[in-house]
Order: C-alpha cells, then structure tokens, then sequence
C-alpha cells in the first residue's frame, strides 16, 4: 500500500489498514499502539482477531476517498462486493498518539431509515398537496431558466430552489471535489419538494433536469402528493446572447462560478434530451416580460 506524508492520525490510519490487507504478523504491535482506555474495552489480542479476520473483506485494500487531520484519520476503502465501508482512526493529541477509538462502517449506516426513492408511486406519503404545484425550470447553463424561475417565484410567492445555491453552500466542505455533484443535487432537490408539498406548499425547482430519470421521478412525486407536475424548457435560439451569458455572467452565488465553459454548455445542450407531456418550451432570447407571462399561465393553468 503505497505511504502518504503522515500525521499521527494518519499514520496509525494506515497501521489498521495494513491488517484490512491481511499483511502477514500483524497485530503483534496492537499493545503498544492501542490506547489504555481502548483497550480495556477490546484488548488487543481481541481487536487484532477481529481486524485480521475482516480482511477476508478487504484485501488487497482499496482506497477510493481519504480525510486527515491531526487527531482523526478517515479513509472510504471498497469491499468485494463493490459497496464502500468507512474506517474511522482517532488517536490521541499527545505523543506517542496512540489509537483512542476506532470502527469500520458502512458508507450508508446499515440501521438508518431508507432514503427516498426513485419511484414514488408506492411511497407512504403523510399528508396530500392539494392545490399545490411543482414547478420545474430546467435548461443547460446560461439558457436563462435561473432567471425566469425566480421571476416567477417572486410573481406567485412559490420558493425557488436551485442546484447553483445548494452546490456552493457545500464548497467550503469540499463539494468542488465530490464524486457525484449533480446527483447529490437531486437528492436534496427532491427532498426540499417533498417537505414543501408534505406541507401542502407548491415549490420551484431549477435545475439542468438532463437525466429523464430524475423529471420521472419528479413526476411521481408530484403525481403521489396530489400536486399538479408544471415544467418550463428553457432555450435560447440566438447563440451570440447564449455565449454571452455563459461566459460574462455574475450572479455572485456563495461558493460557485459565475462564468462558464461554452465547449461545455454546447456539448449539453446537443445530447439534451426532449421533454414530454406538460413542458412549457420558452426561448429566453425573447423580452423577458413576454416570457414571463407565458411560464406564468402554464404555472397557474
């Protein structure tokens, strides 16, 4: 296994890791390494046991996401069977930072409730969203769908979500670097629309909306909470004002970009797949008055 600069938690990190590899005469160290207070919960020779046998898990050890701080060490390693487990190391703040506490779990905890699902026409849903509606702004980058959907929102006092706040505020915890940006979005897309219309409240989602998966699952959402199911198509014909858009715009968003790559959004927008159904087609490059009064009337029809 291949050895990083070291803190003291990352060090004994990688001691716990090397007996998940199942490296031969590991463990016979375990007294010296394991804390006094951890110990008298798991002795050593129990705790070693108990690793070497994991690695039949485990080994050789894969590595896919590592944190590290001085007194804590976190390491996502993969099992055999594909799925991932976390493997928590803290050590003590003094030397010889010996290991206080340790556990190997699941990346998503075994015991917790199960998370929402992609279909919700079976889920158990509290209470219906009578008269409420879900609305949902999709577009690639700079086709104006951000604008027009807080228009509306201000126009008929539904909340805006959208993807570009909910992604900057998890920047200063290193959401710029995490595997899956978009589909976390999602998740907490979809979770915010459900509480709105648990509470009988209509929601405004703006979103890139790319993956029909992701509107069908919407969809369904919308169609089990008893609300009406609203999506505007954002589109810009005058590719001059889209690039524009794109690469001069400023919205000041916490933790996100303001100018973007045009290669990118061109190459979106060609494999962009068509809505079906209830979506409203609006091409941005029109006055924004006259767009904002047809998204206005497909909202309230």
């Amino acid at each position: 296994m291949h050895r990083l600069a070291a803190s003291p938690a990352l060090a004994r990190l990688e001691w716990i890791l090397d007996g998940l590899d199942g490296k031969p005469g590991w463990g016979a160290d375990a007294a010296d390494v394991l804390a006094a207070e951890f110990a008298s919960v798991v002795t050593p020779e129990r705790y070693a046991e108990v690793t070497r046998s994991r690695a039949a898990h485990y080994a050789p050890v894969v590595v896919v996401g590592l944190d590290v701080g001085e007194t804590t060490a976190r390491a996502r390693i993969r099992r055999h069977d594909g799925t991932t487990d976390v493997v928590t190391c803290v050590v003590e703040a003094a030397p010889p930072h010996r290991i206080a506490s340790t556990w190997v779990t699941g990346l998503v905890p075994a015991d917790l409730t199960p998370g929402l699902p992609a279909d919700f026409a079976d889920h158990d849903l509290l209470s219906a969203a009578t008269g409420a509606r879900l609305v949902v702004f999709s577009g690639v980058p700079g086709s104006g769908k951000s604008t027009l959907a807080d228009a509306a929102g201000a126009e008929l006092g539904i909340p805006v979500f959208a993807t570009d706040w909910l992604l900057g505020a998890l920047t200063p915890f290193g959401g710029r670097h995490f595997d899956a940006p978009m589909e976390m979005a999602e998740e907490l897309l979809t979770t915010l629309a459900l509480r709105q219309l648990l509470a009988g409240q209509s929601a405004i989602l703006d979103h890139p909306a790319e993956q029909v998966a992701t509107r069908e699952r919407w969809r369904s959402l919308a169609r089990r909470a008893g609300a009406e199911f609203r999506a505007v198509v954002c589109q810009c014909s005058d590719p001059e004002v889209h690039r524009a858009r794109v690469e001069g715009r400023s919205r000041a968003i916490p933790g996100w970009h303001d100018a973007g790559d045009w290669s990118d959004v061109r190459r979106r927008l060609a494999s962009f797949p068509s809505w079906r159904g209830e979506a409203l087609a609006v091409d941005t490059a029109q006055p924004r008055e006259s767009a904002l009064a047809a998204v206005v009337r497909h909202i309230t029809a």
